[in-house]
C-alpha cells in the first residue's frame, strides 16, 4: 500500500501530459463553430470521461498494490527421523544434486534453490499453493542423509486480475460446442420435422372432426390434441440424440406426475376451462338469450374460457364462472319464443261465474298480443272467504312483446270489463269484534251521496308500446362488450 500514492501520482502526471493545456486549447480552437450549449456538453462529457479513467486506474492500482511476490508463509525448520551419524554416508553435493533434479521434474516450485550443509537441507523459491510447499518439505524429510529441513519456500498470491481461468473455461466450452455441433444440427432437424408433422396432424385432425363437430372452438381443441403425441415423441428423440437420455426418460415418465401437479394447482382454472368446452359443445344457450342461472338472470353477452358474461335488465354486467353455469340449473327464457303468463282475480258470490269467465275470455281473445294457439283459459281456482277466485292463463310471443306489459294490460282491461258488466270484485271479508259492545245513537242519519265510479278508458298510453325490453338490453350488450368478440366461444357462425 505504500506504493499507491506514487502510482496515482505517476498516472495523473501521464494523463496531464497526454491531455495538457495546449491539447485542450487546440480542441477548443477546432470546435470554434459549435455554439455554447454544445461546448458545455462537450466539456461535461470530457470531465466525466477523465473522472472515469482516474477511477478505473485507481481501482487497478489498488487491486495491483498487493505485490505478487509477497510472502504469505514464514520459513520453517523441520527435523527428520534419521539419526545423526558421525561419519557422513551420503555427500551433501549428492543430496543437493538429487533433490534439485526432483524439484525440476515435479515443476511445483518456481525458481528453486537447494543448498545442503552437513545434512541440513535449505530450500528456497516460491510456490502458488501451500500444498506444493508442504509436498516439497515432506519429500525432503524422506531423502536419505537429510537430518533437518529449512523450508524457505514462499507461497505467493496470484494476480487478482488474472483472466486465464475464464479464458480457459471459455475455450473448454467452445471445444465442447464444436464437438456437440453435429448432434445439435441433427436435433434441430428433428425439431423442424416434428413441427411439420404436428401441423400436418392438426390439419388431418381438423378434417376428421369437421364432419362431427360444428363448434369452431371445440374443433380447434380437438385438432390440436392430434399433435400432442407427435410433439412428445419429437422431444424424446431430440433428448436422446443430444445425449440427455436420463432427462428424456424423466420427461416421458414425469408427464403424468406433472399433469397431476398442474391439475391440483390449477383446479379451478382447469374446471372452468373444461366447462367452457362442454358449454361450447352442447350450447344450452346462444348469444342474446335471456337466461336464469344460479339466482342471476340477464342476456348472454359472451362465453370465454373462464366464464359467461350476462347483462341484467338494469344494465349491469355479471361474470359467472363456467363451472357454476354448467353445474347449476339453467332456465333459458328465450329458447322458446312463446311464454305463458297467469294472474288471479276474484268475483262476488252473487255474480255469475260463467258470465265472468266469458267476459274475461273475450277480452283476452280480442287483444292482438295474446296468442290464439295455445288458446287462453279462464278457470275457477278456489272459493275464498268473500270471493270466487279465477285464474287467467294466456300465451304471448316473448321475443316480440313484453310478457309483463301484456299482463298489466290484461289486468286493466278485464277489470274494466267487469265494471261495465256490473260484476263485483269484493275484497276479503273482515270480522270485527267489540268486546264491550257499541253504543248506538238514534240521531237522524246523515245521508251523503257516494262518489261515482271512475270510468276506465279503453286505451292507455302506457300500454301502447308492448315491445320486449330485452331487445333494448341486447342492443346495449352489443354496444358495451367487455372483451374481444373473437374470444367468444359460442359466437354465431
Amino acid at each position: 500500500m505504500t506504493r499507491l500514492p506514487q502510482r496515482l501520482g505517476s498516472l495523473y502526471t501521464m494523463i496531464h501530459c497526454k491531455v495538457g493545456q495546449k491539447g485542450i486549447q487546440k480542441i477548443s480552437y477546432n470546435l470554434h463553430f459549435v455554439n455554447d450549449f454544445k461546448v458545455n456538453i462537450y466539456t461535461t462529457m470530457k470531465n466525466l470521461l477523465f473522472v472515469l479513467i482516474m477511477a478505473l486506474l485507481a481501482f487497478s492500482a489498488i487491486a495491483q498494490d498487493t505485490d505478487p511476490n509477497e510472502v504469505k508463509t514464514k520459513a520453517s525448520w523441520t527435523d527428520t527421523d534419521q539419526q545423526i551419524e558421525v561419519n557422513q554416508t551420503v555427500a551433501d553435493k549428492a543430496i543437493q544434486k538429487r533433490f534439485a533434479s526432483i524439484l525440476k521434474v515435479s515443476d511445483r516450485i518456481q525458481q528453486p534453490e537447494v543448498e545442503v550443509t552437513e545434512g541440513v537441507l535449505v530450500l528456497s523459491g516460491w510456490a502458488n499453493d501451500e500444498t506444493d510447499r508442504q509436498w516439497v518439505e515432506a519429500a525432503a524429510n524422506r531423502t536419505q542423509g537429510v537430518i533437518a529441513v529449512v523450508n524457505n519456500i514462499e507461497v505467493r498470491l496470484g494476480e487478482q486480475w488474472d483472466l486465464d481461468p475464464a479464458l480457459s473455461e471459455a475455450s473448454s466450452l467452445y471445444d465442447q460446442f464444436i464437438r456437440a455441433l453435429p448432434k445439435i444440427t441433427i436435433a434441430i432437424m428433428v425439431l423442424l420435422i416434428t413441427w411439420a408433422l404436428a401441423k400436418l396432424a392438426t390439419v388431418l385432425g381438423s378434417k376428421v372432426l369437421s364432419h362431427q363437430v360444428k363448434n369452431p372452438f371445440v374443433l380447434r381443441m380437438g385438432a390440436r390434441l392430434f399433435a400432442i403425441p407427435v410433439i412428445v415423441v419429437g422431444i424424446y428423440l431430440v433428448l436422446q440424440l443430444t445425449g440427455l437420455t436420463n432427462l428424456a426418460m424423466t420427461v416421458v415418465g414425469g408427464t403424468g406426475l406433472l399433469g397431476l401437479i398442474i391439475g391440483i394447482a390449477f383446479k379451478d382454472i382447469a374446471e372452468n376451462f373444461l366447462a367452457s368446452i362442454l358449454i361450447s359443445a352442447r350450447r344450452p344457450f346462444k348469444i342474446g338469450d335471456y337466461i336464469i342461472v344460479s339466482g342471476h338472470e340477464g342476456v348472454v353477452q359472451s362465453v370465454t374460457t373462464r366464464g359467461t358474461v350476462l347483462m341484467t335488465l338494469e344494465g349491469n354486467h355479471i361474470h359467472i364462472p363456467n363451472a357454476i353455469i354448467y353445474k347449476n340449473t339453467i332456465v333459458n327464457v328465450t329458447a322458446n319464443p312463446n311464454t305463458r303468463k297467469k294472474f288471479s282475480l276474484g268475483i262476488g258470490y252473487m255474480d255469475s261465474i260463467t258470465k265472468a269467465q266469458q267476459i274475461a275470455l273475450e277480452v283476452l281473445q280480442k287483444h292482438e298480443a295474446i296468442l290464439n294457439e295455445p288458446e287462453p283459459q279462464v278457470l275457477v281456482d278456489n272459493l275464498g272467504d268473500a270471493t270466487v277466485n279465477l285464474v287467467v292463463y294466456f300465451w304471448v310471443n316473448g321475443q316480440k312483446n313484453s310478457a309483463s306489459k301484456v299482463k298489466s294490460a290484461m289486468l286493466r282491461l278485464i277489470k274494466k270489463a267487469f265494471d261495465d258488466a256490473e260484476i263485483s270484485m269484493p275484497d276479503a271479508a273482515r270480522e270485527v269484534i267489540f268486546p264491550e259492545g257499541i253504543n248506538i245513537n238514534k240521531n237522524e242519519a246523515v245521508v251523503t251521496e257516494s262518489a261515482g265510479m271512475v270510468v276506465e278508458p279503453e286505451d292507455n298510453l302506457v300500454e301502447e308500446d308492448l315491445s320486449n325490453e330485452v331487445d333494448e338490453i341486447r342492443k346495449q350488450s352489443d354496444e358495451n362488450q367487455l372483451g374481444d368478440h373473437d374470444d367468444n366461444l359460442i359466437k354465431d357462425d
